[in-house]
Formats: C-alpha cells, structure tokens, sequence
C-alpha cells in the first residue's frame, strides 16, 4: 500500500522482467532500507497475480461484510489462491511465482487490509442497498477488480475453466444476485476434492 510505504513502513516488492539485466537495474532504484525488492522473469505470473488479487479482495470484502467470519476469509483466500493457480495456469505462470510477492504475498495484503479500495468496496457491496456503481462512487477511485473480474470471466468461459469464486464476484459485480445469494451459491457447491 502507498500510504505505508510513503511512511517508510517495510516493504516488499518485485521487478518483473525477461531480461534479467534489466529486472535488476530497476530493482536496484528502488531498494533500499525498508523496501526491499527482488526480481522475477515470470511476467504471466506477475501480471495474473496482481490482477486476481483484486478479485478476491471484493469476495473477502462481501464475506466480511456479511459476518461470515474468519475461517471464510481464509477459505476465500485459500481456495482464491488455487483459482488463482489455474487461471495463470493458461499463460504459462509457474506455481512459485505465484506462492512469492506478486501471487500469495499481494493477496493476502489485499484481502485483509482496510486499505484495499477492493476489499473496501466489498464490504459496501455486502449491503443489499449497495450497487456497484453507488459502491464505487462512494470509494471515489477506481476498483480494479471491476475491470479484471469481468475479464477473468470471459477468459474463463472460452477455455471451460471453473473459477467459482470469481464467477459470483462477477455476477455480484453485475448486479444479478445479491451478496447473501453469492455465499449461499458458494456453499451450496457439491463435494469435491481439494485441487
């Protein structure tokens, strides 16, 4: 989060490149004391990582708002990881870029800090008098989980991918059901085996 880097709070983040080279001069700007920076060659997994995070922020976001407690958060976090995983999956992403800063490590920051406009942004439309767009001119910036959900899902609809989460985010995000039908949705799903 800006705010907390602006403070001098410690920070972690990645520079992406194919070249090597040019991922570590970057990464050498910007290092320093309390901001420290690594480096990365896998920009699939970077990219979808910064994305899908937002995604799940607005489902944490709703369950919060709806009470459902601290072992949903995780559930969400947990199962949005492996969606996450199988949606970069498509472009070639590698699973530990995924477990690094710009999958795991930027989820969990954006699902559980009230910093997050899209956990923000959740949490109003946990409210059944909230629609997106009165959710998002309350919030008075953009919510880039709007924009990927709606991207993830005709990404996933082409190529058959099941990403249950993100599919009731979308249809939340669009306004066809409320946020206490998108958990019962979730719930109600039939017993499976983790994957």
């Amino acid at each position: 989060f800006a705010a907390e880097v602006a403070k001098g709070l410690p920070t972690a983040m990645v520079s992406a490149s194919t070249d090597e080279q040019e991922a570590a001069y970057w990464a050498s700007l910007f290092h320093h004391d309390a901001f420290r920076m690594y480096t990365q060659g896998d920009i699939a997994g970077v990219e979808v990582g910064g994305a899908y995070k937002n995604i799940m922020a607005i489902a944490t976001g709703v369950s919060d708002g709806l009470h459902l407690g601290a072992n949903a958060r995780a559930a969400i976090i947990s199962r949005g990881m492996a969606e996450m995983m199988r949606f970069a999956g498509l472009y070639g992403a590698t699973p530990e870029t995924l477990m690094g800063l710009a999958g795991l490590g930027d989820l969990v920051l954006t699902c559980t800090d009230n910093l997050s406009r899209n956990r923000q942004f959740g949490l109003k439309l946990a409210s059944p008098k909230q629609t997106s767009e009165s959710a998002q001119q309350e919030i008075g910036q953009v919510v880039e989980g709007v924009k990927a959900v709606r991207v993830v899902k005709a990404i996933a609809d082409e190529k058959g991918l099941d990403l249950p989460i993100a599919e009731q985010v979308y249809q939340l995000v669009e306004g066809n059901i409320t946020a206490k039908e998108a958990a019962e949705h979730l719930l109600a799903r039939e017993l499976k085996a983790e994957s």
